[in-house]
């Protein structure tokens, strides 16, 4: 039983008012025997998966919240419940199949009861990456406070890998212990913290307060409204676009920075925007920490549209990435994040009831969310079945009707589009667009290099993100 820490606990509490479930996809293609059509195949995938998901640590988790928010939630221990496996028999074709997600999109969980839900959709036809053939598509839904891209790409890692899971670790006493126990004890911890947290917010905000003094920091003026920063209610549209990664590896940049170039081609003309820069909101995976399952933060990020030379544009949207890598370290920022995780939860829950989600601002971070997650090599399977692809739904919100996403494994990346059909009836359009802007970039990639100085050996992040800077 452990405390949410309080990045998770944000996004938990968030959720009721912006729904941010995630949604990571895995396509397998047939195994050996040709298993994945008849209903027992489909049984004995969920079978598989209980088994699989029951021996995992962060998929036998659910949230207990704490008596009037006198502290954060907390992980307590539970089982895997049949109800979190749902197959769907019906044969249908890959975009019937994310017409049928879409619509499980509006369903959100409630991680009080289950944090995690997998949808196996067992008979479906023109996957990517399997050409005509059928393909078994598995969704795992899963609450945003339970991890973010890369920590839910290491819980499908688990999920699908070859080696069985080791088992839980994890002590079983609150399986038996009722929740009425639970909560008595956890209001009185609670209570007794919070004298020592009201003193360390005040210690820390007045140092955070000092720094900021002393070194302010520069705060982005982000970019006016466009036609997609509207509501988009609750009905959801989804795209896909599937590619060698090599087609966006443009003159040896990452796999993040060919596909914000291919975006900064494809957008401008749907976009209907005053500004004359395009500038998206990216997520920035931040460094690892113990204890914390959501760590990246999101920044605006311009893709310098008015730069001809598509391998400079390359270069300069690298450079802007990894100077927001630096600035996330500056110590002023490093205090006011300390200042805010220090902020008691009846306070931080007080003032996230106060968000007004139908309030329309004047300006956004960016024009369209672009998350980007490398999910490894494709060496994982369903029970004998190889993954063909993977993919995954950044969640809209009342000032973010579209959003991209842009997911890997193997050799193999897929562009996804998720809006809504009053903000984007004409995603085919875009979506065209986009693979005739990543059709360029392939034809030009191998001709222009982009040579940056690095003061480190390439890792396979940098590779995947284009980050030719050194880090601090």
């Amino acid at each position: 039983m452990r405390r949410l820490s309080a990045a998770d606990a944000l996004p938990y509490w968030m959720a009721p008012i912006i729904p941010n479930d995630q949604f990571v996809v895995y396509v397998f293609g047939e195994d050996d025997r040709g298993r994945g059509h008849s209903a027992g195949d489909r049984s004995e995938i969920a079978a598989w998966l209980a088994r699989r998901a029951a021996r995992i640590d962060d998929l036998t988790l659910r949230v207990l919240d704490v008596p009037f928010t006198l502290d954060r939630p907390y992980w307590v221990s539970t089982g895997v419940h049949s109800r979190q496996i749902v197959v769907d028999d019906a044969a249908q074709t890959w975009q019937e199949c994310l017409a049928a997600l879409a619509d499980r999109m509006s369903v959100p969980l409630d991680p009080t009861e289950l944090a995690w839900r997998i949808h196996v959709f067992g008979r479906v036809a023109g996957v990517p990456g399997g050409g005509d053939g059928p393909g078994v598509v598995v969704a795992l839904q899963i609450s945003h406070a339970l991890g973010d891209g890369r920590r839910t790409a290491e819980i499908a890692r688990d999920l699908f890998g070859h080696a069985l899971p080791a088992g839980s670790r994890r002590l079983t006493l609150t399986r038996v212990v009722p929740d009425s126990a639970l909560h008595a004890g956890t209001a009185l911890l609670g209570a007794l913290r919070l004298p020592g947290q009201v003193a360390s917010m005040i210690a820390r905000g007045f140092v955070a307060w000092r720094r900021y003094r002393r070194a302010p920091v520069e705060q982005g003026r982000g970019v006016p409204l466009s036609r997609f920063n509207v509501p988009a209610g609750t009905a959801r549209t989804l795209r896909t676009l599937t590619v060698d990664s090599d087609a966006l590896r443009i003159g040896g940049a990452g796999v993040t920075v060919g596909a914000l170039v291919a975006i900064s081609m494809a957008l401008p003309p749907f976009l209907g925007a005053s500004d004359d820069r395009l500038v998206v909101e990216l997520t920035v995976a931040r460094t690892p920490k113990k204890w914390v399952r959501n760590n990246f933060r999101n920044v605006g990020v311009d893709l310098h549209v008015d730069q001809p030379n598509l391998a400079q544009r390359a270069r300069l949207i690298a450079d802007d990435i990894a100077a927001a890598r630096r600035a996330d370290d500056d110590p002023t920022r490093v205090a006011s994040r300390a200042a805010t995780a220090a902020t008691p939860a009846f306070l931080t829950r007080w003032g996230i009831g106060r968000f007004d989600p139908t309030a329309v601002p004047e300006r956004v971070t960016g024009f369209t969310v672009v998350s980007s997650v490398n999910r490894g090599a494709d060496d994982l399977a369903l029970d004998g079945r190889p993954v063909l692809a993977t993919t995954g739904f950044p969640a809209l919100s009342p000032a973010q009707g579209l959003t991209h996403g842009v997911h890997g494994i193997g050799n193999r990346v897929t562009i996804s589009l998720t809006t809504a059909p009053g903000v984007f009836p004409d995603v085919d359009g875009y979506l065209a667009s986009l693979s005739a802007a990543i059709d360029e970039l392939a034809a030009c990639g191998a001709d222009d290099a982009i040579r940056v100085g690095r003061a480190e050996p390439a890792t396979d992040r940098d590779r995947w993100e284009g980050n030719s800077a050194s880090r601090g």
